[in-house]
């Protein structure tokens, strides 16, 4: 039932195809047979079949606003002028180069006569550019210096490429993953194009996609920069469409976590080291150092110090993961039944990293599982005799290491050292920071299940 898609004859990647209507036509002159057709490089009918939907969702957008005037151009116009121009050994903006030599472009401009039928050759140029095809139009505006249209899908690619930012990693892909989806319902418009009303008109279309009102809230927080950094890289008036979006009832959907008690935490623990399997080493290990599941999947083999007075684990980037905070890279004690859970993953890790399972190896970059991870690990959670189960999950570990750590008085400035939470204050800059012993003393404090008592576990 997937429109606008085909797979050639024996096989391969599903391609796109699109016939354009004729009033559309003009705008993309290197399309010569009418169609839109082009490889979606995949060979998985189902994705192919989402991709094409998205794909004509942004045609549609896109030509909406060119019927009805409020642009004039498209990426595929500006592409196949800046082509035309080639042609002829110019480009963009070079008419000031061509003025201050007292040339002209000749070769350039009589076909632009041609194109227009001016009968008069030697006639004023305002009086046959209205008569110009888009195509030469524009090419004409660029050469005499009109600014090259940024289209935010060019954007987006170029923001990625400024800032260092990989495609594939967590926030790279949200941030692809949003602006595809204003794309797709506006347009993919020159970003000095898109208007404050199409940024509230985003949050209504988010809000009935069902997203809560902070998610709502992160997707604008990572389309914002977008336009903010391209606008004062390409010079553009930065118009701040994204800036003070008032977002409906915005909190009043929050569901708040609930940390573990302590005996939830002792039935997890014993829990775990009955099933001992890489599932429940994973658990174990977050409920005693309350890592973020991220940081505690994408452990490698290295960032473990098991031979240390003081056992700990190094928390720092790698291909696998990056880190939500620069605060986030950080020394983190081994205790309980987290120093149980570390040295039965390490006996079992291969590839350089502690819990396989959730790495996925056939990405390059890699990546890892953590929503795999987070959906199946809460569902055994649920499992336990927990009170408030619904409002409890892995992330949950972290709030009780704050409530655990606060009953031991240990201070806040270690609290934070341990949990990677940023200390306030211009003299936390400074300096290396506590030490694994000193970390590891508060640590011992909080222990619920000694791992003593189960050796027969180790084995």
């Amino acid at each position: 039932m997937a429109k606008y898609i085909f797979q050639k004859s024996g096989g391969g990647p599903w391609y796109f195809r699109r016939r354009l209507p004729d009033d559309i036509l003009k705008h993309y002159p290197a399309k010569k047979n009418g169609y839109l057709i082009f490889s979606l490089q995949t060979k998985d009918a189902a994705k192919a079949a989402q991709l094409a939907h998205r794909q004509a969702l942004e045609q549609d957008a896109l030509w909406a606003k060119l019927r009805d005037g409020s642009v004039a151009e498209g990426p595929d116009l500006v592409r196949a002028a800046n082509a035309l121009l080639s042609s002829f050994g110019l480009k963009a903006g070079q008419y000031v180069e061509y003025d201050k030599a007292g040339l002209e472009p000749d070769k350039f401009l009589d076909d632009l006569r041609y194109q227009a039928d001016a009968r008069e050759p030697e006639s004023n140029t305002a009086s046959w550019a209205d008569d110009l095809p888009p195509l030469h139009r524009l090419a004409a505006d660029l050469f005499y210096g009109k600014k090259q249209p940024v289209f935010l899908s060019s954007a987006i690619k170029e923001f990625q490429e400024l800032k260092g930012e990989d495609p594939a990693s967590r926030a790279g892909a949200l941030r692809r993953r949003v602006v595809s989806e204003f794309i797709a319902e506006f347009g993919d418009l020159s970003i000095d194009h898109y208007t404050r009303e199409n940024a509230n008109d985003f949050v209504k279309f988010l809000a009935k996609k069902g997203n809560k009102t902070a998610t709502i809230k992160r997707r604008l927080n990572s389309i914002r920069p977008v336009f903010r950094q391209m606008s004062r890289e390409r010079e553009l008036d930065d118009r701040r469409i994204f800036e003070a979006i008032n977002i409906p009832n915005e909190g009043d959907d929050k569901v708040d976590r609930l940390p573990f008690s302590k005996d939830e935490i002792s039935l997890i623990q014993r829990a775990c080291l009955e099933k001992d399997d890489e599932m429940r080493w994973v658990v174990g290990l977050l409920s005693d150092t309350g890592l973020r599941l991220a940081e505690a999947i994408g452990l490698r083999e290295e960032d473990i110090h098991l031979a240390a007075p003081d056992p700990y684990i190094s928390i720092r980037p790698n291909e696998a993961r990056r880190l939500k905070t620069k605060g986030s890279e950080r020394k983190v004690p081994l205790v309980g039944v987290s120093l149980w859970a570390v040295k039965r993953a390490v006996a079992h890790a291969s590839d350089g990293y502690v819990f396989p399972r959730y790495i996925d190896f056939g990405k390059k970059p890699l990546a890892n599982k953590s929503t795999h991870a987070s959906n199946s690990l809460s569902k055994w959670l649920r499992t336990l005799r927990i009170a408030d189960s619904d409002r409890k999950s892995t992330h949950s570990f972290r709030h009780s290491l704050q409530d655990r750590l606060k009953e031991v008085q240990t201070p806040q400035e270690l609290r934070n050292a341990i949990g990677g939470w940023t200390n306030k204050g211009i003299g936390e800059g400074y300096g290396t920071g506590y030490t694994v012993a000193v970390l590891s003393e508060h640590m011992k404090k909080i222990v619920v299940v000694d791992t003593a008592e189960t050796t027969t576990h180790g084995r």
